[in-house]
């Protein structure tokens, strides 16, 4: 550690500056981030965002090569140079002890055994200067503030750097001046892999680990549950942030599909893959509606309905949504939300509506009904509840979503290269979305608003509707299960239509489909048939 110490050199880059070039000669160094971001680019596009902690250039300087790669500082970053004869042995290190970190599925460990860094507590008066010192000295990129009467706030290397300056405070005020509260926390049973996901989702980076005792057990952030999964989304996700114009917004909107590709290279499960796409939808739909002038008031809700709210978007899917409004919002904000979202290749009809007006459903108008049984906020400032079905309004419902699930008739199987339909009839191609998973999907709308659960994944709903007694414990737990067997497929599809260069779609040629896949596709169709078998009476 004395060589290490001895040889390492501090350099300062300011913000848009290049560190490494493609096409630069042999990397020489290893370079950790002391402070500040750094974005890797190839050909123009973003690849990874790199934060203090991490490291880059290290792979170019073991081969001798040049990197293949732009290092650019996203901010004013300063960096450790690490020569390689220092660098070389102590990688070595870290490669042997990230192959004993491997041992488990990372994704699946909790959260506390995930923890890098030392947590850095501190009183609200503490002044920044002391904060930061701390945080430094031991290497952690946040501090945790202990709140009078109970409670935490949380201050951010990044926090210290933008609010300073944003704000042209002295470093000797307080941390309460630049800290964040209420601050997210977690428990310490949470995985990694979900809370990588809610991080994502809230556009964070920290969050505290607290017992249900209230104990600060530790800070848990993105870059330790990153070996969880790819960092790809994240770097999509700060874009999204960033976009200062629809027409920015617009061409991250275009880079989507990028993105999910990564996400199957990454060999993410089916459920995980939506929840992220649905993530980054939320994020380009929040920013779109963020850009959108003039602001409307209070009391004007932008909510996600349909596969967005269920955080089950694919990409086939199409994001939709409505408001709920106090007093209408005014026409040229709804006129420049709509071509905002258009740019970014969402519908742009904009419905606005009071809650009691939304009340008064069609039961046949598929947004209505959404509306009121398939909803989730997305943004805005409410004064007004979100609208329920309540009495004939609920009867009406319940009645229209049970018309609809049994509407939505499988299969029964297959014969040679072609799908046998109920009535006997042979199709060339197997639509897997109304086939098999729009099935499981309706019956869960049904199960659960019979229920009184308007909110929640397709799966929430299946288990909410067993609760309410819709469904017996065993009907919810087979649709579960069939719809994880159906989401998977319909993605691994997806993607293959995404890597040979092609728009997703939902139709299957059956000889596609191999026997095993076939005979779990059977299991699905009999799943549904028999729940709307039971409701048919």
């Amino acid at each position: 550690m004395g060589e290490l110490a001895a040889k390492t050199e501090l350099e300062f880059y300011v913000a848009g500056a290049a560190i490494l070039t493609e096409d630069g000669g042999p990397v020489t160094f290893l370079r950790v981030i002391h402070s500040g971001a750094v974005d890797i680019m190839h050909d123009g596009r973003l690849l990874d965002m790199l934060g203090t902690g991490d490291t880059f250039g290290h792979a170019a300087m073991l081969s001798g090569l040049p990197p293949g790669f732009e290092a650019r500082a996203a901010e004013d970053t300063l960096c450790y140079r690490i020569p390689v004869s220092v660098a070389r042995p102590l990688l070595d290190r870290v490669n042997r002890r990230e192959i004993e970190l491997a041992t488990g599925p990372p994704n699946h460990r909790p959260v506390t055994r995930m923890l890098r860094s030392p947590t850095v507590r501190c009183e609200p008066m503490e002044s920044i200067r002391e904060a930061a010192r701390r945080m430094t000295e031991v290497g952690a990129s946040s501090a945790i503030v202990d709140l009078r009467g109970g409670g935490f706030g949380i201050v951010t290397d990044r926090d210290i750097r933008t609010k300073i300056v944003a704000a042209g405070l002295p470093l000797s005020a307080p941390v309460s001046a630049v800290m964040t509260t209420p601050v997210f926390t977690v428990t310490p049973d949470r995985l990694g892999g979900d809370v990588l996901f809610e991080l994502l989702e809230r556009g964070i980076r920290h969050a505290p680990i607290v017992s249900e005792g209230g104990q600060l057990i530790g800070v848990i952030e993105d870059a330790d549950l990153f070996p969880a999964q790819s960092r790809s989304w994240f770097g999509a996700r700060r874009s999204i942030t960033r976009a200062d114009s629809p027409e920015d917004l617009a061409a991250v909107a275009r880079r989507l599909p990028e993105v999910v590709a990564e996400l199957h290279a990454a060999r993410l499960r089916a459920p995980e893959v939506v929840r992220v796409v649905s993530a980054l939808v939320d994020a380009l739909t929040t920013r779109a509606l963020e850009l959108a002038a003039p602001a409307p008031g209070e009391g004007v809700v932008w909510v996600a309905v349909g596969a967005q709210a269920r955080r089950e978007l694919t990409p086939a899917s199409i994001a939709r949504g409505a408001v709920v409004c106090h007093d209408p919002p005014p026409a040229e904000w709804t006129q420049s939300v709509g071509d905002v979202l258009r740019a970014c290749g969402f519908p742009g009809d904009v419905v606005a509506r009071s809650s009691s007006e939304w009340s008064r459903v069609d039961p046949e108008d598929e947004l209505e009904l959404s509306v009121l049984i398939e909803r989730r906020a997305l943004w805005g400032t409410p004064i007004d509840p979100l609208p329920e079905p309540e009495g004939p309004v609920r009867d009406a419902v319940v009645a229209a979503l049970v018309r609809r699930a049994l509407a939505a008739v499988p299969p029964t199987g297959f014969d040679a290269d072609s799908v046998l339909e109920a009535d006997g009839t042979h199709s060339d191609c197997l639509d897997i979305r109304q086939t098999a998973v729009a099935p499981i999907v309706e019956l869960a709308r049904w199960g659960s608003a019979a229920a009184g659960v308007f909110e929640g994944s397709t799966p929430e709903r299946l288990l909410a509707a067993a609760g309410g007694g819709a469904l017996s414990e065993g009907e919810a737990r087979t649709l579960v299960d069939a719809f994880d067997l159906a989401l998977e497929l319909r993605i691994g599809h997806h993607m293959g239509r995404i890597g040979a260069g092609q728009p997703p779609d939902d139709e299957i040629e059956p000889a596609e489909i191999s026997p095993l896949m076939r005979d779990h596709l059977r299991d699905v169709f009999r799943a549904v048939t028999s729940v709307q078998r039971r409701l048919r009476g």
